[in-house]
């Protein structure tokens, strides 16, 4: 038996509902009561297909193809990932509305359900609400954030040392020296440079050995934030390193 109210089961000799109180009307039978937990966890993992078990097959599908597309898009445009998020988001809410509307509540009102719920079944409605909240936030968060391969090609064209006429025909400024002085550290000399353009500045500063092995130390600035580069390349050729960015560190090995 299922509540004419918010739409919970009921056993068959039941007075008063168990989700919200209210004193339960016979003969409100219906033996195609649909679980909300099912359905919601089918909307959880399927965009709206939770809808489409509910009996609104139409909008259930219609809104799984839509949030599928989406979220394919989303894989290379940030904004159609946080659209594909939010129809996620609203997927689950009708799904709600659609498994209520099943069971034989005409007017269903996620607020007024919870108010009228047992404590216990208030508390973990708000919790798995909170969940479902903090999911899509990072998601949001994780799609708008920058990519460390954009910052890298963003920067790629002045890390690998622009002569001065690359530099000129985009209207940036570079300039460097060589003091020819040698390092304190070893048998080499010290080198250093700066570039002003349109993806920021950087400074890069380091030492060019004797036996073919260079040290590198780069900081600099672009439209994603401030990253720091230090580098090491051996004699062989092998370099190794790490990259501060974004307040994360990645280390390189080649």
């Amino acid at each position: 038996m299922f509540c004419e109210k918010c739409g919970a089961e009921n056993p068959d000799d039941a007075k008063f509902c168990s989700g919200c109180g209210m004193r339960i009307q016979k003969g409100i039978v219906k033996s195609n009561g649909k679980d909300m937990f099912l359905a919601l966890l089918i909307s959880f993992i399927l965009i709206g297909l939770g809808i489409a078990y509910a009996g609104n097959r139409k909008k259930g599908i219609v809104l799984f193809v839509v949030g599928f597309v989406f979220s394919i898009l989303g894989i290379g445009i940030s904004i159609c990932s946080v659209i594909g998020i939010l129809i996620w988001v609203y997927g689950l809410y009708e799904t709600y509305n659609e498994v209520k509307i099943a069971n034989g509540v005409s007017n269903p009102n996620l607020v007024e359900d919870i108010k009228g719920m047992e404590n216990p079944k208030k508390i973990g409605c708000c919790i798995a609400i909170l969940v479902i909240l903090l999911i899509a936030l990072a998601g949001i968060s994780g799609a708008l954030s920058p990519k460390t391969s954009d910052i890298v090609s963003k920067t790629s064209d002045y890390d690998s040392g622009l002569s001065k006429s690359d530099v000129s025909s985009s209207s940036s400024s570079y300039s460097s020296s060589d003091s020819g002085k040698h390092s304190s550290s070893s048998n080499g000399h010290d080198v250093s440079s700066h570039y002003e353009g349109e993806y920021g500045s950087s400074d890069t500063y380091g030492t060019v050995y004797k036996d073919g092995s260079v040290e590198s130390h780069q900081t600099g600035h672009t439209d994603y934030g401030d990253y720091r580069v230090d580098s090491y390349m051996d004699s062989s050729g092998n370099i190794h390193g790490t990259i501060d960015v974004g307040g994360k560190t990645y280390h390189v090995n080649t």
